[in-house]
């Protein structure tokens, strides 16, 4: 696990970073570029990177011991629930989004991505630095 780290690191950062930019500045230049398109591409790495995490943050969890202090339980526990909150949401709204057709996707499925970008970007952030980090339990 030490030899992967830090690219693993380098790699969860740089997707946050993506789904953070084009969703923070999409507006900027939607009509510049195909902004839908743009999500296609995304989604599917989104969905590599909340695997990963739904994976360290458990591997995370299990490898707490029983001699952890009170805050890190909880924080190790929030965030792999938070992760399997996150995983339901996007292969939920993703899977629709995959079979909807031309008609798209309705207004409240798309409030859905907010949810689903904004706690990417938080979780799949905070996992990549506990592994530059070192964090040994992440």
């Amino acid at each position: 696990m030490e030899t992967i780290r830090k690219p693993l690191s380098v790699v969860l950062g740089l997707m946050a970073l993506a789904v953070a930019v084009h969703f923070v500045f999409n507006p900027f230049y939607e009509d510049a570029v195909d902004a839908t398109s743009v999500w296609h591409v995304l989604n599917w790495c989104m969905a590599v990177g909340v695997i990963i995490t739904l994976a360290l943050t458990y591997v995370r969890m299990r490898s707490l011991g029983t001699d952890s202090d009170t805050n890190m339980y909880v924080c190790v526990n929030v965030a792999f629930y938070a992760a399997v909150v996150l995983a339901i949401l996007f292969f939920w709204n993703w899977f629709d989004d995959l079979t909807v057709g031309e008609e798209g996707q309705s207004q409240t499925r798309g409030f859905f991505w907010v949810i689903i970008n904004v706690m990417f970007v938080v979780l799949v952030g905070t996992v990549s630095a506990h592994l530059w980090r070192g964090d040994r339990r992440a």
